[in-house]
């Protein structure tokens, strides 16, 4: 399950993983991040996920992810992932060469750090 956090707003969407991952999921992300589309050149995500907190992925949702993630790597200004696994941390870094703007990685401890540094603007 996706859960939209209170910070989401103008160019930033973020959210946290946990559960049952479902297609619904990714069409409430998606409305999100095709709005942000839209309005904003660039945008910025937030994601909170620990695999252990994830029950597990419906295949439309694995697919969902996949088209997402293909769909929106050309308009992302900052992606900051939060979590404390070392799966996480290396699909981040996995990721970043695909990713046209910034990728960080931050502790589950860093996570206010995280929330300031995706809020920024770049310059």
């Amino acid at each position: 399950m996706f859960t939209i956090l209170d910070f989401t707003k103008d160019d930033l969407v973020a959210f946290k993983v946990k559960g049952k991952i479902e297609k619904t999921d990714y069409d409430k992300l998606n409305a999100l991040l095709d709005k942000n589309s839209r309005e904003y050149d660039k945008q910025k995500v937030y994601i909170e996920i620990e695999p252990e907190d994830i029950e597990g992925i419906e295949p439309q949702a694995l697919w969902e992810d996949i088209k997402t993630f293909f769909k929106h790597i050309k308009n992302l200004d900052k992606l900051a992932i939060v979590g404390n696994s070392s799966v996480v941390e290396k699909t981040a870094k996995v990721s970043k060469p695909f990713i046209s703007g910034e990728v960080r990685f931050f502790s589950d401890k860093e996570a206010i750090t995280a929330r300031e540094w995706v809020k920024e603007d770049n310059i």
